[in-house]
């Protein structure tokens, strides 16, 4: 079967018309001297000297012997002022036969126009990649959301600031990693596939193993083998990497989305607050140079960080005081709650969470939901486990280690009636986990941190999908 595809007809003409003329319409290395924002910024010095650039035409003009483009690299736009008896033969045929869209590198002068715009001049034009086909206006071509989702490289050769927010965001991982090397963290690699369903209450994604016959989740969660390392003697390691979670799209869920997971030993809930507050104020600042920044209509703070347990948010948010009033609120909405572990963690998931503005710390959370955290000394229906939440969304979770593996298996044995109960988002039996426990894992403070959603907050997204370079969308028809 032969594949066709129908480029601009105008635009093949005049790749042939340029294949004929013996130039190749898809050239190699081009040595760049400036970017756009350098010529810019830097014009006082670099006025009247040499340079070269290259980047995408996205606009052009024609002034009888004179010509403008308007070319844009990563950096941002310049504008290439042509005179057209300064350029050589081969650079006047190019220039002929360039359209909107098209990648070029000029070598030329950096000068000033009568009208004050910086520019460059050229008396070469080296074309490097013919586009066949119409790039959209910034306005009228790609103003449906989903199409730009869909055409995502379009949506980032038009739109600088979905450029800048994954520019931005990867300022925030890069900030993330530095803070933790620098606390004597080691980035490590754990596996993608698991045979065991385990760190974390999702629905997997199944796939089959050909070479041993037998069926994996994808990563939920890297938590089960990060703690196998603490056992192995390792004291402080992080992993970045994507989870993947079978479950809903929408502004804050991607099935497959970044995490950092990372656990210290002899540490806490407490060690574990600590970190999260440095890393999160400090990939804010590294994006932005602040700590206030905008969110939708809110300003949010990242300066200063409040704590509440859940059971209080609930109680304040809901006033109610009674564990039986609770309990009894909680069936109205979810008939399948039993304990007043479980009404609490509904009544905060429906009634609390969304409406957490500032950054928040939400603490000391049911057994029921916490199946790897250990419990609190002073009420052992509740555990050493912390959420923060920002805007109404969930950024950290991060628990004091269980580390006893007796409690551990009655947990997991806990989970199991769980899900005969209907509960479908519960944690398998995992024998060999349990194993490593038993010849003794450390205490330990633990965390997750949701890449993605800290790269909403710190760049004003109020979808997911705009902070991911692909996100994954619904199925249209062609």
């Amino acid at each position: 079967m032969a594949f066709e595809f129908a480029f601009d007809p105008d635009r093949l003409t005049k790749l042939e018309r340029i294949r004929a003329n013996d130039i190749d319409p898809y050239g190699g290395k081009f040595s760049v001297k400036n970017n756009a924002l350098q010529v810019r910024e830097g014009f006082e010095k670099l006025q009247g000297t040499e340079t070269s650039i290259a980047g995408r035409i996205i606009g052009k003009r024609s002034h009888g012997e004179l010509e403008f483009l308007d070319l844009a690299d990563e950096s941002g736009r310049v504008q290439i002022y042509i005179v057209r008896k300064d350029l050589d033969e081969s650079s006047r045929f190019i220039l002929e036969n360039l359209d909107t869209g098209d990648i070029i590198g000029v070598a030329g002068k950096i000068v000033k126009t009568k009208t004050g715009e910086i520019s460059v001049q050229p008396g070469k034009i080296t074309l490097l990649s013919k586009s066949l086909l119409p790039i959209p206006s910034k306005w009228y071509g790609l103003e449906d959301t989903e199409k730009r989702y869909r055409k995502r490289y379009l949506d980032f050769i038009i739109n600088t600031e979905s450029r800048e927010k994954i520019r931005k965001g990867s300022l925030m991982v890069s900030k993330i990693r530095e803070i933790l090397v620098a606390k004597g963290f080691l980035e490590v690699i754990v596996p993608t596939l698991h045979p065991i369903l385990g760190g974390a209450n999702a629905k997997p994604f199944i796939t089959h193993y050909n070479a041993l016959d037998r069926d994996l989740y994808l990563k939920i969660a890297s938590e089960l083998y990060l703690k196998r390392m603490l056992v192995g003697g390792f004291e402080k390691i992080f992993d970045i990497s994507k989870n993947f979670r079978n479950e809903g799209m929408d502004t804050r869920h991607n099935p497959e989305f970044m995490m950092l997971e990372l656990y210290q030993a002899y540490g806490d809930l407490g060690t574990m607050l600590e970190i999260s507050e440095e890393l999160v104020k400090g990939a804010i600042f590294s994006a932005n140079n602040t700590y206030k920044v905008q969110f939708g209509d809110r300003e949010l703070d990242f300066s200063k960080f409040q704590i509440k347990t859940m059971e209080d948010s609930v109680k304040e948010a809901t006033g109610l005081k009674s564990e039986s009033e609770i309990i009894e609120a909680a069936k109205g909405i979810n008939p399948k709650v039993l304990s007043y572990g479980e009404a609490i963690n509904e009544l905060f998931e429906n009634k609390v969470s969304d409406n957490i503005v500032q950054p928040t710390f939400i603490t000391r959370f049911p057994i029921e939901v916490s199946p790897l955290a250990k419990k609190t000394t002073e009420d052992k229906r509740f555990v050493y486990r912390f959420e923060l939440y920002v805007a109404g969304i969930e950024i950290v979770n991060a628990f004091s280690e269980l580390n006893d593996p007796i409690d551990q298996v009655s947990r997991f044995n806990t989970e199991a009636e769980r899900k005969q109960r209907g509960i479908d988002e519960t944690q398998e039996f995992d024998r060999d986990f349990i194993e490593a426990m038993g010849y003794g894992m450390p205490p330990a403070g633990g965390l997750g941190l949701g890449i993605d959603r800290l790269q909403m907050l710190g760049t004003n997204s109020k979808s997911i999908k705009e902070v991911i370079p692909f996100p994954q969308l619904r199925t249209i028809e062609d």
